[in-house]
Parts: C-alpha cells; structure tokens; sequence
C-alpha cells in the first residue's frame, strides 16, 4: 500500500450462466480483483535499498543496485549469473520506461514474471529483499496508472493471489473474494483438458 491506498490487479474472470427459459449458456466476465501486498525490506542494507528506489519512484534495477552498493556485486553475480542478460535487457526497459516508453513497461512486466521464476536466492533472501515482487507489484500499478490492457501469467495469478490470502489470513475471509478465486481455479484446470 503506498498513502495509504489500496493497490489491485484486475483479473477477468469468465463465469457461464445457463439461462434456464431460454434454454441458452451465456458467457459473463467479472473482475477478480487481487489487493497487491506491500513488500517489506528483510534488513537494513534491504530497507536502504528499498528506500533508495521508492524515493526516486523507480523499480529496483538490479544493474542500479550494483552501482550503488558495489559490496553486493558478488553476491548478485553468484545468485543471477545465469540470467544476467535478462537483468541487463530489463534494466533497459526500466530506463526507456522512464523516460515515457509504455511498450517498455509492458515488456518490463513480463520479464519480471520470467525473472520470479527463479527466486528466492541467496542475494535476495540475506541481502536485498524480496524485489522481484517490489517490481512486480511497481509495474501493475504503472501500467494500471497509464490505462495499458495487460494480463499476467496463471502462475503469477496464483501467486498474487496467495500473498493476498497470506496477508489478510487472521481476518475474517472474504466470500466473494474466494468464489471468483474458485471459478478462476477452475477455468484454469478447464483450460488444460
């Protein structure tokens, strides 16, 4: 939550009706909306790095990251080596993002669906956080602000969908929340028979 606002992905959600009289199926989409949780810094050099990016309204770029606090570089480079030119080709898009490109947000976004794949490390477990879904969480409002149509991958669904529950746990549970999760569930096994 940023001031105090609640944050959301939009998740269409298609729901058939069999229309008794009419003897006919019709197709509805509601909107499964999922309260994007705010991601919280492990350490202190995490916080720092956090606030470092929050400040100048940015996603936290992994190639920044390394040139502001060069005594990580080791451990970025041990945990993400194998997909350093994915962080390099997504530092791009962040930059021409900023500077006004929304095809470069949309791109942004999907790769750092493809880049949450591959976490927890040991850089972002012990050192700078949970970033991965920082930006995640960045990039929907961004593209949510702009007005752009984007739909994110089932797993990220999922996954944005289980911080939510994680989050709001001890309270008492939402029932309409829970059904359009159901039927999003279900149109999702539907799809791969």
């Amino acid at each position: 939550m940023i001031d105090g606002k609640k944050y959301f992905y939009v998740e269409p959600v298609e729901i058939e009706i069999y229309l008794k009289k009419a003897g006919k199926v019709r197709t509805v989409i509601r909107d499964l909306s999922i309260e994007l949780i705010d991601v919280e810094p492990i350490s202190e050099k995490s916080r720092e790095i956090f606030n470092y990016f929050r400040e100048r309204k940015e996603p936290i770029d992994l190639m920044e990251v390394q040139n502001q606090y060069p005594e990580l570089i080791k451990f970025i480079y041990d945990s993400y080596y194998k997909n350093m030119d994915l962080f390099e080709k997504l530092s791009m898009h962040f930059k021409t993002g900023l500077g006004g490109s929304l095809d470069s947000w949309r791109l942004a976004i999907y790769f750092t669906e493809l880049l949450l794949k591959y976490e927890p490390t040991v850089a972002s477990t012990k050192y700078i956080g949970d970033f991965q879904t920082y930006n995640l969480n960045y990039l929907i409002m961004k593209l949510n602000r702009t007005g752009e149509k984007f739909l994110l991958e089932d797993s990220t669904v999922a996954y944005l969908i289980k911080r939510k529950n994680q989050a709001y746990r001890d309270q008492p549970r939402d029932k309409e929340f829970d059904k359009l999760v159901e039927l999003w569930e279900f149109n999702i096994k539907e799809k791969f028979f």
